[in-house]
């Protein structure tokens, strides 16, 4: 009985975050699958480009991870009064240092694009694709600020609603100019750029004015120094380690992409169609997980230890059984789930094992993340950075590299390299958790 009253509040939770990333997934497939009518070259450019957006706002997802615990922590603690100042806090933060992240990169893109292929088709496609979506990350920024908030207070409701209006313009948005449909341009790839960058404008207006009740800005002027150097401390203290490690995974990803990229412009495009066909699970997975560092953050909060330790695990159970069920839909028909995204029948042959190894790694990740979590609404994000990068840098993109192009096994030593990383993840960041118990 008392398993199906923390199922039913891990699903309460979970399901609208779940909502929101699966929304995401959908809106990804569709992009794919509208890019793949322009052919493999525009798929792995959009794919370069893709990459490059995810690394430059992979450091800002730690000052809304932030946000949540921190929100978490003071509805646990019956702290009205700070929830807003962490949000404020956490809006400046990310808007601020995402507008200068597009500053810094705007003169350089040539020469990032230019390091992941020497295929000049693939260098204007992601050249044209990243532009426009470069000029969404602050836009993005809000929105990932705004998702921490609402999730911390265990109402994500609120941002399931506006991020499936936000997917929605952008799957029109895209339709519109990337084939030059209702009178607009056909601008190809870049017109999927632009459709992101419009929508989450768009999605921005409106989580501002959903958000405006909690946007206490006299309230927070008020505030004594000492409270607001405290708040912003600890906002510090959680952001920093967890944007330093979501950097260097982000990175990371950035240069298995690379690798798949020695290995020809055919293994870009199948990476960049599994990718997106495999975050069907990874995005439900993080959903998931985020609902584990609410549930742990507040637990402690409210000083219930015992139940605070066994959060990640009864979190483990419901992804099992619904993550592991699309898994097991991938391994039995992985040429039904390509063919929509691949026209050349050669390269969907090719893309089946990969996919297959990618589905079971997908498990294993969606389990690492939900500990991953779990550790930082206890605060050891410092930990989850070190481990997280260790992982990473030390094993898998060496091992990669070594499999992959040295040993010749391409695609397969890829994905076979990756699934171990995340064994490994889950080893690592399982056993920390058990730690977590001990000094508790």
């Amino acid at each position: 009985m008392i398993f199906f009253a923390k199922f039913k509040r891990i699903l309460s939770l979970s399901i609208p975050i779940i909502g929101g990333m699966m929304s995401q997934n959908i809106l990804n497939l569709v992009d794919t699958l509208m890019i793949g009518q322009l052919g493999h070259v525009a798929l792995a450019g959009t794919g370069v480009g893709s990459f490059l957006f995810f690394v430059s706002f992979a450091g800002f997802t730690g000052i809304a991870s932030g946000v949540q615990t921190m929100v978490a922590r003071y509805v646990g603690q019956s702290q009205q009064a700070f929830i807003s100042v962490a949000l404020i806090l956490g809006l400046i933060l990310s808007v601020t240092g995402s507008v200068m992240v597009v500053f810094g990169q705007w003169f350089f893109l040539d020469g990032l694009i230019a390091l992941f292929s020497t295929d000049q088709g693939v260098v204007v496609v992601a050249q044209d694709y990243y532009s426009y979506r470069l000029l969404g990350l602050p836009f993005l920024t809000f929105c990932l600020v705004i998702r921490g908030f609402w999730n911390g207070i265990s109402q994500p409701k609120r941002y399931l609603l506006v991020i499936v209006l936000i997917h929605g313009l952008n799957v029109l948005f895209n339709y519109c100019f990337i084939f030059g449909k209702f009178g607009f341009p056909a601008m190809q790839a870049a017109g999927a750029g632009l459709a992101s960058t419009l929508s989450l404008v768009i999605g921005s207006v409106i989580y501002a004015i959903d958000c405006k009740a909690y946007l206490m800005i006299r309230s927070f002027f008020n505030l004594s120094k000492d409270a607001l150097k405290d708040t912003l401390s600890w906002l510090l203290n959680l952001g920093i380690p967890t944007s330093i490690q979501q950097f260097f995974f982000a990175l990371g990803v950035a240069v298995f992409y690379w690798i798949l990229g020695q290995l020809g412009t055919v293994e870009m495009a199948i990476g960049n169609v599994l990718v997106n066909i495999v975050l069907v699970g990874i995005l439900p997975g993080i959903g998931l997980a985020m609902a584990t560092m609410t549930l742990v953050s507040q637990s402690l909060g409210e000083k219930r230890l015992v139940e605070t330790f066994y959060w990640p695990f009864y979190v483990s159970m419901v992804a099992l059984l619904g993550v592991g069920t699309l898994v097991l839909g991938v391994l039995c028909f992985p040429t039904l789930i390509l063919q929509p995204f691949i026209v050349d029948a050669a390269v969907l042959q090719r893309a089946i094992l990969p996919l297959r190894l990618d589905a079971i790694g997908v498990l294993l990740e969606v389990l690492a993340l939900i500990f991953m979590h779990a550790l930082n609404g206890v605060d050891r994000t410092r930990f989850v950075m070190v481990a997280s990068i260790i992982c990473q840098w030390v094993f898998l993109l060496p091992i990669t590299y070594w499999i992959s192009i040295t040993l010749g096994y391409g695609l397969v030593g890829a994905w076979a390299s990756w699934l171990f990383f995340q064994l490994l993840q889950v080893f690592v960041f399982c056993g920390a958790w058990f730690r977590f118990r001990l000094s508790v």
